[in-house]
């Protein structure tokens, strides 16, 4: 069999603007032991061929036949022409190129509107944004276009996920393999992009709902001409570990379970031939658990055949942190496999991508993401870890430094203690953007209940010492908690009314809880106050991860859905922050406890102690006739006093450099002259930190 045997599959729809990186770890996987495998992304290739004048060309001519429209299509209908000349000018500007159009899209004749496009807002973008603004119309444009399709030819297509209702929550088959036997005009689009796999293998990714619809009729149509095709990824290996679905083996021979890359290599040594150690899988046969070596765990990716320049650059919010989902092409890195903290009850920490932490060598990450950086002319990475250890983050920085080597990244974290205002300005100064990470419910009692290890206080000060070194902060919100009361609920809000008003916050998002089946709530629900119907513990025949569960103690979250997302839409905006928290929930809602002043007393007096590792962010310290001068984070600063005094911190900071021998406080303060302590606070301020 030929090295390049397996063709590794996106199926539609993920992110337009960034290869999402399952397939491309597992790339990596397979050429470190000199294995060459076919990347596609099938999902920017469906967009791109819907996005096209040949495409919309088609889309308008299906249309021409239909009768019963709504308003909005028989309006682009009858601008069809203007919608095919500016559908490929668009699409080259969102993919970077064609920069010049941005003044045309902004002039308001030349790009015909959709209703999307047409109640974009402009204004926020400000004089100086015009090409963000532009971007933000074009990509409005498309999702008219999106919709255009959904409400005519295909209900089930949307910008960046095809089908996701057939799937998520899904415990029958059934509705996937009625629409499995219909056809539509993006079918045949998809069809044609899967006839063009020519290994005889292939592996299809699926980590989201919105993903299992193409892969399962990718996977019919290329075992119907004898093509070996496999399946994982994250919706895998949460809904269908147990799956008893007959139907499902007309679409995949092989479902993998957990980290691909053991099961993908076993799999591939069977098929050529070699000895059955199949693990982590299920056939039509059953579950495969064969013993396997432990191959290790891959912390960065590889693109190879994958069409960078091709990515969309969208912007469709013009929240700044919602948009580092969707703007730009980001380079993926882990710093570690796992969870270090893997406690918290809601998520599924019975699971291997939570339960097994693994952290990753920190020179070998640091010179696998600069080439990946020289490979593919993107120095952006994002962190796609559970939660990236606070510890391995600081030596990244470190290492970063010492080469001077320039990365911007961002990625996911738990808002530890260990984040002090020294740490975030170290990582600040090695690139960090931003972080997201999960503030929940912001209720100390139910804190404590989900085992979240850290409280409404710590949360607070960790995102100010990232807000004020310069790095966007969101938070991940959760309500309907199990025996979460209308007060608590009431109460978080408040808490994160508080935190957007003292500007330590920059967005954040609700999630409504949900009970899955390998979270650490479900092997005892009663020791959460959770009430499972009858037979909701049994297993599905399709997929079974989430659990339908009753909440006997908490109050009905139903009424919480629209009026937490617009008390939060207000507060990003800086709208409503002095209106009274409860107002936003209608008549009967009772007022919040907690104190107007929580957060406020919580940032105050805040002052790092001078412990851990000594680091000197500035540049190289100058005597002069007035001093010495620093030339630091915040500019420079002349330091006045004994001549012995400016001689030990000049040489303490040449000391600190990233890159020389690490240098403990305890290890210098002895020799420190009397002159320090005075100096001291004007040298942290410059860019003396202890980490």
């Amino acid at each position: 069999m030929s090295s390049r045997a397996l063709t590794l599959v996106l199926p539609p729809l993920t992110q337009l603007n960034t290869p999402y990186p399952s397939t491309a770890y597992l790339a990596r996987f397979l050429a470190d032991r000199g294995r060459e495998v076919v990347q596609r992304d099938l999902g920017l290739e469906l967009a791109l061929r819907v996005y096209s004048r040949a495409g919309l060309t088609e889309l308008f001519d299906a249309l021409e036949s239909e009768e019963d429209l709504p308003d909005p299509a028989w309006r682009m209908l009858a601008l069809r022409q203007r919608y095919e000349a500016a559908v490929d000018p668009v699409v080259a500007f969102l993919q970077g190129r064609e920069r010049g159009l941005a003044a045309t899209l902004l002039n308001g004749a030349w790009l015909p509107l959709g209703p999307r496009a047409a109640a974009a807002d402009l204004g926020s973008f400000g004089p100086n944004a015009r090409e963000d603004a532009a971007r933000h119309l074009a990509t409005q444009w498309l999702v008219d276009l999106a919709d255009l399709v959904t409400s005519t030819l295909d209900e089930g297509f949307a910008l960046a996920r095809y089908h996701p209702h057939l799937a998520a929550g899904q415990r029958d088959f059934g509705p996937l393999a009625d629409r499995l036997e219909r056809t539509t005009l993006v079918d045949r689009w998809l069809d044609a992009l899967g006839d063009s796999l020519d290994t005889p293998i292939v592996g299809l990714s699926v980590p989201f709902p919105g993903n299992l619809y193409a892969a399962l009729r990718l996977g019919r149509r290329l075992r119907a001409r004898g093509v070996e095709v496999w399946m994982g990824g994250g919706f895998v290996n949460t809904e269908l570990r147990n799956v008893e679905e007959p139907r499902l083996w007309a679409c995949v021979d092989a479902l993998t379970y957990d980290d691909g890359e053991g099961p993908l290599l076993a799999l591939l040594e069977h098929a050529e031939g070699g000895p059955d150690r199949r693990h982590r899988t299920r056939t039509r046969e059953g579950l495969h658990e064969a013993p396997f070596p432990d191959v290790g765990t891959t912390h960065i990716a590889h693109y190879g055949d994958l069409r960078l320049d091709g990515y969309l650059r969208l912007v469709d919010s013009t929240n700044p942190a919602h948009r580092l989902w969707s703007d730009g092409r980001w380079n993926k890195l882990t710093l570690a496999h796992g969870c270090y903290w893997k406690r918290c009850s809601f998520c599924d920490i019975q699971l291997d991508y939570i339960s097994r932490y693994v952290p990753a060598p920190t020179r070998a990450l640091v010179s696998a993401a600069l080439e990946l950086a020289e490979r593919t002319g993107e120095r952006g990475f994002h962190f796609v870890d559970e939660a990236a250890p606070p510890r391995a983050m600081r030596d990244f920085a470190l290492e970063l430094l010492e080469r001077n080597a320039a990365l911007a990244w961002w990625g996911n974290i738990r808002f530890e203690r260990a984040f002090t205002p020294d740490l975030c300005r170290l990582l600040a100064q090695a690139g960090l953007v931003a972080v997201t990470g999960g503030l929940e419910v912001a209720s100390d009692r139910l804190l404590t209940k989900m085992q979240k290890g850290v409280t409404i206080e710590q949360v607070a000060r960790a995102a100010h010492a990232f807000t004020e070194a310069g790095v966007m902060v969101h938070a991940y919100l959760m309500y309907g908690f199990p025996t979460q009361t209308v007060q608590e609920t009431v109460d978080a809000a408040e808490i994160v009314r508080q935190l957007f008003a003292a500007g330590v916050l920059r967005s954040a998002f609700w999630h409504r809880f949900v009970l899955t089946r390998h979270s650490g709530i479900f092997p005892d629900p009663a020791a959460f106050g959770v009430v499972l119907p009858e037979g909701a513990a049994e297993g599905d025949r399709f997929a079974e991860n989430d659990v339908e569960h009753l909440d006997p103690e908490g109050a009905d979250a139903d009424r919480f859905d629209a009026p937490l997302v617009v008390a939060l839409e207000a507060w990003k905006r800086g709208e409503g922050l002095d209106r009274p928290v409860h107002e936003w929930f209608g008549p009967g809602t009772p007022p919040t406890t907690e104190p107007p002043d929580r957060i406020a007393l919580a940032l105050a007096g805040e002052s790092p102690a001078l412990a851990g590792r000594l680091v000197w962010l500035g540049g190289e310290p100058l005597s002069t006739d007035e001093g010495l001068t620093l030339h630091g984070t915040a500019g420079p600063l002349t330091l006045r006093g004994p001549a012995e005094a400016l001689d030990w911190i000049g040489s303490l900071c040449l000391a600190a450099r990233p890159g020389e021998p690490p240098l403990a406080w305890n290890e210098v303060a002895p020799s420190a002259p009397r002159a320090l302590a005075r100096l001291l606070p004007a040298l942290r301020s410059a860019g003396l930190v202890a980490v």
